[in-house]
């Protein structure tokens, strides 16, 4: 290969990178280069973006990660292999668990256990070769690589150079050379990339303002000195390396031995545990004719035939497990008099009808199953349960954890820079009076939605005046930070499912409510990786519907919703 990055920063570094995933890729294709590595701040956020959009480019994306350890040192790490993307995403998992929603650090022993099939580079000014380098300790320096070696191994350590154009980056390279030839391992040059483009290098700015709760014109050193940390082609990093080939030229032979790209997940949804000698197909049907019992009376003619249908064509699909977990939830809400309701087009399933998943009658209703389950899908059916809000949906989604353990997490929620947010954000980097900016936010309507007003005329009535002489870069950076990721959510009420431990899937991380776990990525990129997720949504209706079925049942008489007269006063 040419010369490959494997060590980029996005957005997803949150506050670090300038550009997402995305733009990453777009501008790596438009240089010609073969593929790069994502490796963002503790966390694997942005690595579907980057995939999916590798794939539609015709290039390669790999997996990685800076991992923050104790003391703060910075290791990149690259998965080559799917039991090192395994291991990354449980280093991931175990620094993250034990700390704080936005917090985490492993320690060099976590590092060591979960090294195998992974690549480590030395790292850039955070890693542990060039902090101790800054301090002037010489011997530490050396300790540390003999350290990573220890860790890694010689074939799975590089000694990584970059060269930004700063004062005395010379003096420190000449040491990593000198160490690498001392213990005999492969240089490898890297631009230690923080976005696509040398202009998206002032997104990086307001970012580093952000992060350090300061302004432009009070930054002062917290700012990179140059753009020189965007990506490069091939020819570029060869003339910038014209005295040391072979760290060029080691990026590709260290990219052909990287195996694994999101392509190999190996995700799989669980299975139900069905009793023995039962397969999922059959416990499905056994169950299904046993409900359709129950709600039709009888399972002749045109409902047999139709669960006939579906069940085929579920079974046909591989469906059949996640019909039976579907169900088996609602069987605990009705065990514990919560009330639950599928929604949506699962309302077309006589199947879903007869597990009492829904309370419509498909049949009756004349209504189409293709609608909601076809031959010619190839994505999941998706079955969203309705609970009531509140505390009696929190105790499902705790029985679900429960039940599954590390096989289940949230899915997370990416909010993303908009309108006020980002005027918010880069009016206090460009030193903007706080009156004006809350005088902004509430004339803006928000989102993607119509504006009455224009933005010239928001920001006048705001207080800002379009003379001002960052008026214009204000408007420029608001444009620039719309739909870049500002930090994760968790999903309203999203749960992943895996028939293996989560976190060799996707890193886990706690969420701000106390008892919730999240995963890394949010619900495209699960359909983009053919994750399932359950929805256990929360309604006040529901609530309402709950609590009115009840009083019903105290005043003598009951009321069953799937059997509700419509005339019924």
């Amino acid at each position: 290969m040419a010369y490959v990055e494997l060590h980029a920063s996005s957005a997803f570094s949150f506050l670090r990178g300038g550009s997402s995933p995305e733009q990453l890729i777009a501008t790596a294709a438009q240089l010609g280069l073969p593929g790069l590595a994502l490796c963002d701040r503790n966390g694997i956020y942005g690595a579907v973006r980057a995939h999916m959009a590798a794939k539609g480019a015709g290039l390669r994306s790999w997996v990685g990660a800076e991992i923050v350890l104790e003391g703060g040192d910075v290791v990149p790490v690259v998965a080559a292999t799917r039991e090192g993307y395994r291991n990354l995403c449980r280093l991931l998992t175990v620094a993250k668990l034990r700390a704080e929603k936005g917090q985490a650090c492993a320690t060099w022993e976590e590092l060591a256990r979960y090294s195998p099939g992974l690549v480590a580079l030395t790292g850039d000014q955070d890693g542990p070769l060039l902090r101790a380098w800054h301090r002037g300790d010489g011997a530490a320096m050396e300790a540390n690589l003999l350290r990573l070696l220890h860790v890694f191994g010689p074939s799975r350590l590089q000694v990584e150079l970059q060269r930004h154009r700063v004062r005395g980056e010379d003096r420190a390279e000449a040491a990593l050379v000198a160490l690498a030839r001392r213990h005999r391992l492969p240089l490898l040059a890297t631009n230690g990339i923080a976005y696509a483009t040398r202009e998206a290098r002032r997104v990086a700015d307001v970012f580093t303002c952000l992060r350090h709760h300061t302004t432009l014109d009070g930054a002062g050193a917290l700012l990179s000195v140059n753009a020189e940390r965007h990506l490069k082609t091939s020819r570029a990093m060869e003339a910038l390396f014209a005295d040391l080939p072979e760290a060029v030229n080691n990026t590709g032979a260290l990219a052909e031995t990287l195996e694994f790209t999101l392509s190999d997940l190996g995700y799989r949804f669980p299975d139900y545990p069905v009793p023995g000698g039962e397969s999922q197909e059959s416990f499905l049907q056994k169950m299904t004719l046993f409900g359709a019992q129950q709600r039709y009376g009888s399972v002749t003619g045109k409902v047999r035939k139709q669960l006939d249908h579906e069940l085929a064509l579920i079974g046909k699909l591989g469906f059949s497990g996640y019909f039976l977990v579907v169900w088996d939830i609602c069987n605990f809400c009705r065990e514990q008099g919560i009330l639950v309701q599928g929604r949506g087009s699962a309302a077309n399933s006589a199947v879903c009808y007869s597990l009492g998943i829904t309370a419509v009658d498909p049949i009756a209703q004349k209504l189409l199953f293709e609608r909601f389950l076809s031959e010619g899908r190839s994505d999941w059916p998706d079955i969203d349960l309705d609970l009531p809000s509140g505390e009696r949906r929190e105790r499902v989604i705790q029985e679900v954890f429960r039940r599954y353990g590390r096989r289940a997490a949230m899915t997370a929620n990416v909010i993303t820079y908009k309108g006020r947010s980002a005027m918010r954000e880069v009016g206090k980097v460009l030193g903007f009076p706080d009156d004006a900016l809350d005088r902004f936010s509430r004339l803006y309507a928000g989102g993607d939605y119509p504006q009455t007003l224009g933005i010239d005329e928001q920001l006048r009535l705001a207080g800002v005046s379009l003379d001002h002489p960052r008026s214009r870069t204000l408007l420029e950076l608001m444009a620039e930070l719309h739909g870049l990721p500002r930090h994760l959510g968790q999903h309203s009420g999203g749960v992943v499912l895996c028939a293996t431990g989560l976190d060799e899937v996707v890193p886990l991380e706690n969420a701000s409510m106390a008892g919730r776990v999240v995963i890394e990525w949010d619900k495209s990129d699960c359909e983009d990786m053919g994750i399932i997720k359950v929805d256990l949504l929360g309604l006040g209706m529901m609530a309402v519907l709950e609590d009115s079925l009840a009083i019903c049942q105290e005043r003598g008489c009951p009321v069953d919703l799937a059997r509700l007269p419509k005339d019924d006063p």
